[in-house]
């Protein structure tokens, strides 16, 4: 879709590929492209990303208002939960019986 919500007209070559998979299936190009319209707009995937395209310039706005630095900018960095010496790396007594 352009900018205008035009769909811009197919190539010759993507004529001659919907033709062919048509016939492929057994159906008119017309019923397979219906068929295919029909089943990408019961999608849920599809549906999904229609409505991610419309919030996604939504929330652009929202991050360009905030005065946060971006993710991975900060010089502080988070703590390691559970640090880990090279002691324990290598320790054998894993709670194996002797």
């Amino acid at each position: 879709m352009d900018q205008n919500g035009q769909v811009p007209p197919f190539e010759p070559e993507e004529y001659e590929r919907v033709e062919a998979a048509a016939h492929i299936v057994g159906k008119s190009p017309e019923d397979f492209v219906r068929d295919a319209a029909l089943a990408a707009a019961a999608d849920p995937f599809i549906k999904a990303l229609g409505q991610a395209r419309d919030r996604v310039p939504q929330l652009a706005e929202v991050f360009a208002s905030q005065d946060a630095p971006a993710a991975g900018t900060s010089t502080a960095s988070w703590p390691d939960p559970a640090p880990l010496s090279s002691r324990d790396l290598h320790d054998v007594r894993h709670g194996h019986a002797a």
